[in-house]
């Protein structure tokens, strides 16, 4: 995503003749006064940070119930912690630049060549860090998915993470490549030439879109994983949507790309909205990646309470599935998801295996990622 700025950046001609930004014709006082002067800088600001709170304790939880669990962290948490310091410097970076006037119209901003420097490459930078942000929280759902895939669909998910990370990598690269020299990407008064403002805006619609056509596509295939499992029906459901909430991430990045084409703008005012919905198709990623985590964790915590609430009862454990009938002995095993798709194991609700036989060895199984 770059910034509205882009635009001011590549307004000249295709020569190293003068300019074409120059400071704004003088106005009269009422002329003036009839422009909109509002400041959606604080706007902006309430609206990133709360999701960034928001993201931060999804990802914490998700964090804690693999620790508390004994369980290492692995790549896509690895990812998933990289994307969301991402989003936190980007945000970093866009309270700043309110700090600098981004947020008010463009003629409410002091006509000074060092601020406008200043503020163009700070929204430089934090496009940049969003989008290395929603590429990486998605890659990380990815990597998940990884652990639970093989043959072609394993084949399919890495393509995803490759031409994912190639196409929105570029949308990232091009707005610090697009001048010559390349000071001018972030310096637009100086002489040089730029790429045409419409090539690199109509590359991020491009990528925006194929971004939130993969988001569907990493929503949909926990479908296809599932439900030709041996578990109840509700449980299948159950798991699918938890580890389906991407498709939420999906429709923010459709409606970010929608916001795209306002890059062309002259006014960094219209590009707040661009930022906003590019911030949430990382925060919301992140917290559907951290989703089917905590459902697993919630249910174990569940069952570890009733179990220690029913005592040594084996009417009770057996109830919650925890027990046996006939003095079996209970233990518990906790299949991850690296195990292959073979069998009961993805029942998250800890179904006995051998159900129903008496004086079996009690076992439950459930899903733990």
């Amino acid at each position: 995503m770059g910034p509205t700025f882009a635009a001011l950046a590549a307004r000249q001609q295709p020569t190293n003749s003068p300019p074409i930004i120059q400071a704004p014709p003088p106005l009269t006082p009422a002329q003036f006064a009839a422009l909109p002067h509002d400041n959606l800088g604080p706007h902006l600001l309430r609206t990133i940070w709360i999701m960034i709170g928001a993201s931060m304790v999804f990802l914490f939880l998700r964090l804690y119930a693999k620790v508390s669990r004994s369980r290492g962290l692995w790549w896509d948490d690895h990812i998933l912690i990289g994307a969301w310091v991402c989003i936190t410097t980007e945000s970093s970076l866009l309270t700043y630049a309110t700090t600098l006037g981004y947020g008010r119209h463009i003629y409410d901003v002091p006509f000074d060549t060092n601020l406008i420097n200043r503020t163009i490459m700070v929204i430089n930078m934090a496009g940049t860090f969003s989008l290395v942000a929603a590429t990486w929280s998605k890659t990380s759902f990815a990597f998940t998915l990884l652990r639970l895939t093989d043959g072609r669909t394993k084949v399919f998910v890495w393509f995803i993470i490759v031409s994912i990370n190639v196409a929105m990598g570029l949308s990232a690269l091009f707005v610090w490549i697009s001048c010559r020299p390349l000071q001018k990407a972030w310096m637009p008064l100086m002489d040089g030439v730029c790429w045409p403002p419409s090539f690199i805006v109509n590359y991020n619609i491009f990528s925006a879109a194929y971004s939130a056509a993969m988001d569907i596509a990493l929503a949909l295939l926990p479908w296809k994983l599932i439900w030709g499992l041996q578990m109840k029906r509700n449980e299948k459901i159950g798991v699918a949507v938890a580890m389906s909430c991407g498709i939420f991430a999906g429709i923010t990045a459709i409606i970010k790309t929608t916001q795209i084409p306002k890059m062309l703008s002259a006014d960094p005012y219209d590009g707040i909205t661009l930022f906003i919905w590019g911030n949430a198709e990382s925060c919301v990623t992140i917290i559907a990646a951290s989703i089917p985590i905590l459902r697993v964790f919630a249910r174990e915590v569940k069952t570890r309470y009733y179990t220690t609430r029913g005592g040594g009862d084996t009417q009770n454990q057996r109830d919650y599935g925890n027990g046996t009938r006939g003095g079996g002995v209970a233990t518990t095993r906790i299949i991850t998801v690296k195990d292959k798709l073979d069998s009961d194991a993805w029942s998250d609700n800890s179904v006995p295996a051998g159900a129903g036989g008496r004086g079996g060895d009690g076992r439950t199984i459930g899903v733990g990622f």
